[in-house]
């Protein structure tokens, strides 16, 4: 299997890449490359700006349909990737908790995709994805249709649900994804109100 982070977001609602937004001491992407390393044979990132990560060892791999947000990343590294499936994951994910995506992975066999579903919806961006997807996700972008949960209809997938997740921790914070300052302080103060319980 492949790990992905998924890196190109403009983060114009944080004001900053938030790639490398810091958490315990360490960007998020550099914190999410290490732990997807331990797990994964292949890990790439997806960027249409290689520039930023040229230190970092992972091929960084860019959208072949542009402005087409993630779902661009999907098809790109989906393509690129050498293994039948691949896990994705946001690089504003803070928390990656390899015995959850270890799970995940083990329930991949008969479907094209597994995907956490929690009261606040379905995480795509934290989520496995078959080769077999690429046909229906190319659909998709011909078409300049780019919300991701709008694939899933169209395939086999396993749904994760919060009573699963929440073997491995707080589902909100291990499906917690920040878009601004605001989230970013609320992530923070919630893990740790986590760490004192």
């Amino acid at each position: 299997m492949t790990g992905i982070v998924l890196a190109g977001g403009k983060s114009s609602r944080m004001g900053k890449n938030k790639a490398f937004l810091e958490f315990d001491g360490k960007p998020l992407i550099e914190k999410n490359l290490a732990i997807l390393e331990t797990l994964f044979s292949e890990v790439l990132i997806s960027s249409n700006t290689p520039e930023l990560y040229k230190s970092y060892q992972e091929k960084v791999v860019q959208d072949r349909y542009s402005g087409s947000g993630p779902f661009g990343g999907l098809h790109a590294c989906l393509e690129e990737s050498r293994t039948e499936y691949a896990f994705f994951v946001a690089c504003d994910i803070p928390i990656l908790d390899p015995a959850l995506i270890q799970y995940m992975a083990s329930l991949t066999e008969g479907y094209e995709c597994v995907v956490p579903r929690t009261e606040d919806g379905m995480h795509p961006l934290f989520s496995f994805y078959n080769k077999s997807c690429l046909p229906k996700i190319e659909d998709f972008l011909k078409v300049g249709h780019f919300k991701v949960i709008d694939l899933f209809p169209f395939l086999s997938v396993r749904y994760v649900e919060e009573k699963e997740l929440a073997r491995f921790g707080d589902p909100r914070l291990l499906m917690c994804n920040v878009n601004t300052p605001e989230e970013w302080s609320g992530f923070q103060n919630r893990f740790m109100e986590n760490v004192k319980k």
